[in-house]
């Protein structure tokens, strides 16, 4: 069986490459000789990384179309995926019309999946309530031809029942949740900060974070805070204005991205709380027990939260001022043992949820082979 993989890989964007190493445990594991050829950004990482074939996704741009023809990428591509069994679209909020260009991309990939004639399989994707009627009408068609839909949480699937009006739907934890962390729980002084600027925060959004940080930093000498990118030259950028702000920078330090991923998981059991504007951050920080401060950046945050009953840890970002997050931060380390317990509960709940949708998807590949 020849399998192929679409996203976000490739794109120097952690959480994404979280998802594609969960994706490629679970097809390892239900079908261990399956080919596997993953469409990336970057096929050259992609294969090195993950020890897997890989070839470039398809051009979504003018500029792109022409450089994926001149080099002779095209007929590479369409190659692989003409020659498979099954596409999996694999994971992460992929088909958001926040940026359009965002479901142009995914769309395109899609789209030359169903134009070549092959099976489609949705698999941990989330989607929000769509705006655009434009947008309605694209997802309604890619996924109402999908032969499989699994999505993380119950606010998506109900999107989905009402755009598609019947069809199986499933709902899955998060990939990450079948990756397990090599590092014990070792807890310093220090929080860990995972921000990303986002669309639509308000005007005061970043000073009110910055004012509570200084707060931190101010009522314990012995406090650190630390910086860590989820997406490569955007967070960093953004985390650097933030340092700006920061009263006593000798006690905060900024990393550089990297998506080894048991490094970040030594720097998460490290911290003693994660705060966190990018979604995998929040994931990973229960991934290893680590207590955390979530920003609802967008509504998948809530959502896959609210679905894991943890929705106490989020904050809408018109809610956040200095006042409201130290009052969340002084109740979670409050009870940090019993949040801790907890967050090794919900890890343990979602992987053995991550075997049923296992089984469910090997039993639908096996009834197509």
């Amino acid at each position: 069986m020849k399998i192929i993989i679409i996203g976000n890989y490739g794109a120097n964007n952690l959480g994404d490459e979280l998802i594609l190493e969960g994706l490629l445990k679970t097809i390892r594991k239900i079908k261990p000789a399956a080919d596997i050829v993953v469409l990336s950004a970057d096929p050259k990482k992609t294969k090195e990384k993950f020890e897997v074939r890989s070839v470039l996704k398809f051009p979504a741009g003018l500029r792109t179309f022409f450089k994926y023809i001149l080099f002779g990428h095209c007929w590479k591509t369409i190659k692989e995926v003409r020659n498979c069994d099954f596409v999996i679209v694999g994971g992460g909020g992929l088909f958001d019309d926040t940026r359009f260009k965002a479901i142009w991309i995914w769309t395109v990939q899609t789209a030359i999946a169903y134009i070549l004639r092959r099976k489609v399989i949705m698999y941990g994707q989330s989607i929000k309530p769509l705006k655009s009627r434009l947008a309605q009408k694209i997802v309604k068609r890619l996924f109402k031809k999908a032969v499989f839909i699994a999505v993380r949480d119950e606010d998506s699937k109900e999107v989905l029942k009402t755009l598609l009006k019947g069809g199986q739907i499933y709902t899955m934890p998060d990939l990450i949740f079948n990756l397990e962390p090599k590092f014990e729980q070792a807890k310093e002084n220090k929080i860990l900060i995972c921000m990303r600027d986002h669309t639509g925060k308000p005007k005061d959004f970043d000073k009110n974070v910055t004012v509570f940080l200084n707060h931190l930093l101010h009522e314990d000498k012995n406090f650190k805070i630390e910086f860590f990118p989820f997406q490569k030259g955007s967070d960093e950028k953004y985390h650097s204005s933030l340092i700006e702000k920061i009263t006593d920078k000798d006690r905060t330090l900024k990393h550089e991205y990297t998506d080894e991923r048991h490094k970040v998981e030594s720097l998460f059991t490290e911290s003693k709380l994660i705060f966190g504007v990018r979604l995998h951050s929040i994931l990973m920080a229960i991934n290893t027990g680590t207590p955390f401060i979530a920003i609802n950046y967008n509504p998948k945050v809530k959502n896959i939260l609210k679905t894991l009953n943890l929705g106490q840890f989020v904050l809408d970002p018109k809610d956040v001022t200095p006042q409201t997050l130290l009052s969340l931060y002084e109740r979670i380390m409050g009870e940090e043992n019993k949040i801790r317990i907890k967050l090794r509960e919900v890890k343990h709940s979602q992987a053995q949820k991550h075997l049923l949708i296992e089984e469910k998807l090997k039993s639908f590949l096996e009834s197509r082979d």
